[in-house]
């Protein structure tokens, strides 16, 4: 095997403890642009090189994540430092150390095929990983294994958002257990981008928004508010207003229940207006399609659709189409006209990041919209972040504050990854 000397400086100086040693959990969280990411990727590589078993699963929560992220990561290093050395297959996002046979596989938590992934892997990579829940971090803590000796390893990395995610009180453990360790970095461990630049964006966050400049200056966890609700940002005498479309494009955005809801919401960088409500028990999704469609001159040109994930599967017993067929024939759309989920988001993260966007964008819901008022001003939160215990006490409702949480997840995703270059 080609002999391959690895300088210690590769990596940051913070990163320096945690390069050789492998453990049964290693958490890194802290403010962006610490470098984390990278630093993790360029010991899994390193460690791709030795002879035991290491074989790696980088996980996302959602596959279509995988690509753009931790796979772009892994493959910059090995084509930028090894570019003979490695053999990288876009079938799984995989790459295959040439000496060792030590390989990388791309896992996504929102496909069927887990168990496929995960098979061989001794090693897991959690990135972003506040955005899995606990039942997706059980199942690969529990399942990624070696032959008798060989180690196995999870590695976390994440951003701190909430001080009731379930990643808090699971990390708080690490440190009670020798063969875990959790660190924090913040950007001011990482002397390779301009520190003092960055500070001053993050400065002009700190004026709208303490609690967000505590988070992502800072590295600390979020404070909550007590009363756990999930629109906690909303407030009505700043969020509602007799607002007018703008543009000529227009989102319809959807829960699909028997009953389906739907938004009529405009937007750009800045501004996101919902200017129309639509409910009515026992109203079936195409007499719901044609109101809006006659109303709004809907075309194909004109209209993008979000939504559930569960409109991706029929629910009729006499009509085998999916809701999303049945509003793609109806409104005349192609699937380029869909931005849908392919897994609906956890409640927590987009909690999160729907009060980023209360917080931070021009956001007004047309007073007619009553149903959505209401829902966004009382739908609750449990100690674990879930939605789950008050719907069940308030199951008529609801319905609305999901198609909008569903809109901003997809639309606004950007704002989790805040971009302060």
């Amino acid at each position: 095997m080609r002999e391959i000397e690895f300088d210690i400086k590769w990596w940051l100086k913070w990163y320096w403890p945690y390069i050789f040693k492998l453990y049964e959990i290693e958490g890194h969280y802290g403010t962006r642009q610490s470098g984390k990411t990278h630093q993790i990727a360029r010991k899994l590589i390193y460690h791709s090189f030795q002879e035991e078993q290491f074989n790696v699963i980088h996980c996302r929560k959602e596959y279509n994540k995988i690509e753009g992220s931790t796979f772009k990561i892994l493959k910059d290093i090995v084509t930028t430092y090894f570019p003979n050395d490695f053999t990288i297959i876009k079938d799984h996002f995989q790459i295959i150390n040439k000496h060792t046979g030590n390989w990388f596989r791309g896992l996504g938590m929102d496909k069927e095929e887990n168990a496929k992934s995960v098979e061989g892997a001794n090693i897991a990579w959690l990135n972003e990983s506040n955005q899995f829940t606990i039942d997706d971090y059980d199942y690969l803590g529990t399942t990624i294994r070696g032959k008798q000796g060989v180690k196995v390893s999870m590695i976390l990395d994440w951003n701190p958002q909430s001080v009731q995610h379930w990643i808090k009180a699971e990390s708080d453990k690490f440190n009670l257990n020798p063969k875990c360790v959790l660190f924090k970095s913040t950007f001011w461990d990482n002397y390779l981008i301009d520190r003092n630049q960055l500070h001053e964006k993050l400065l002009t966050i700190k004026e709208r928004d303490e609690n967000l400049y505590n988070v992502w200056a800072l590295g600390e966890w979020g404070v909550e508010d007590p009363q756990m609700n999930f629109f906690r940002d909303f407030s009505r005498s700043k969020h509602i207003k007799e607002v007018e479309a703008f543009t000529n494009t227009y989102y319809l955005t959807f829960d699909l229940n028997y009953d389906p809801s739907c938004l009529l919401i405009q937007r750009d960088n800045h501004r996101l207006y919902v200017l129309e409500e639509f409910h009515t028990k026992g109203q079936g999704l195409p007499e719901l399609l044609s109101i809006v469609k006659e109303r709004f001159k809907l075309n194909a040109i004109n209209v993008i659709v979000n939504g559930d994930s569960s409109g991706n599967h029929s629910r009729n017993i006499t009509d085998s189409r999916t809701s999303y067929q049945i509003i793609q024939n109806v409104l005349g759309l192609s699937m380029n006209n869909f931005h849908v989920q392919k897994a609906n988001p956890t409640h927590v993260a987009s909690r999160i990041l729907s009060n980023i966007v209360l917080r931070t964008k021009d956001f007004k819901i047309h007073p007619r919209c009553t149903q959505l008022i209401n829902d966004v001003e009382n739908m609750q939160v449990d100690n674990r972040g879930s939605l789950d215990p008050w719907k069940k006490e308030n199951p008529l409702t609801g319905h609305l504050g999901d198609a909008l949480r569903y809109h901003i997840f997809y639309e606004d995703y950007d704002l989790s990854n805040v971009n302060l270059n």
